[in-house]
């Protein structure tokens, strides 16, 4: 079944991430677009190339998309989701805005637990130095973000079960 972006944006989006259509994605958003980042206040992508950069490599380290919420009206959506990056599962909720065209013109995203924050942190970062052709720049985020990966999958596999279990 096909769904075209007239009938509804938040659809044709959501469909388009669970099929991990790029293209179908793109055609969701606005050519000014804005994409705030979970990861840090200072990560905006503006813009369809920007856009397309973050979503290939989104893309690339995340599968079994599934949407399971579709709130709001013709102008904003809420979703939420549920996908996996590599053994974690990652929920995902996003308030999408739309312009008069009904186009995508902002994109907002919140990502939980921390540990899949963190590993997402980990996972993009060094992708989108490469795909904006920087290597170099993808050796030095590696290096500063997986000692945060590491630290808080290792707090919530250990310490906090130890703090949970006190509460009881």
């Amino acid at each position: 079944m096909s769904v075209h972006i007239q009938d509804s944006p938040a659809l044709a989006y959501r469909r388009a991430g669970e099929a991990h259509d790029l293209d179908a994605l793109m055609a969701t958003l606005a050519d000014d677009v804005v994409f705030h980042s979970p990861l840090s206040a200072g990560a905006e992508f503006r813009g369809k190339e920007q856009a397309r950069e973050l979503f290939s490599v989104v893309l690339d380290v995340l599968s079994d998309m599934r949407y399971l919420t579709d709130v709001g009206d013709e102008r904003t959506r809420a979703l939420t989701a549920t996908a996996r990056l590599g053994r974690m599962e990652l929920h995902e909720a996003a308030v999408l805005e739309m312009g008069e065209d009904g186009l995508i013109k902002e994109l907002t995203i919140w990502i939980r637990p921390l540990p899949a924050l963190t590993t997402m942190m980990a996972a993009l970062g060094p992708g989108l130095a490469r795909a904006t052709g920087r290597p170099a720049l993808a050796l030095l985020v590696g290096a500063a973000v997986k000692p945060l990966a590491a630290m808080t999958r290792f707090g919530d596999r250990t310490l906090v079960p130890l703090v949970a279990r006190r509460r009881r």
